[in-house]
């Protein structure tokens, strides 16, 4: 099965709003395997994660900011 994955970027240290961040798609034959893939994804794209789960039209992903 496949998700598309929307990125916020958390701000570091303003405590400001999320910003919207590049979204991407992953693919796993498990629910829980997409968390994995996006969490690996992410970490791929030199960020680091903060949070990820589902949502009904995909997935969420906070991450954190780089300073």
């Amino acid at each position: 099965m496949q998700r598309d994955v929307k990125v916020f970027v958390l701000s570091s240290g303003s405590g400001g709003a999320p910003l919207p961040g590049p979204s991407f798609t992953v693919e796993a034959s498990t629910l829980d395997g997409l968390l994995e893939a996006a969490r690996v994804e992410i970490a791929a794209r030199g960020q680091r994660v903060r949070a990820v789960s589902h949502t009904p039209t995909g997935l969420l992903a906070y991450v954190e900011g780089r300073p």
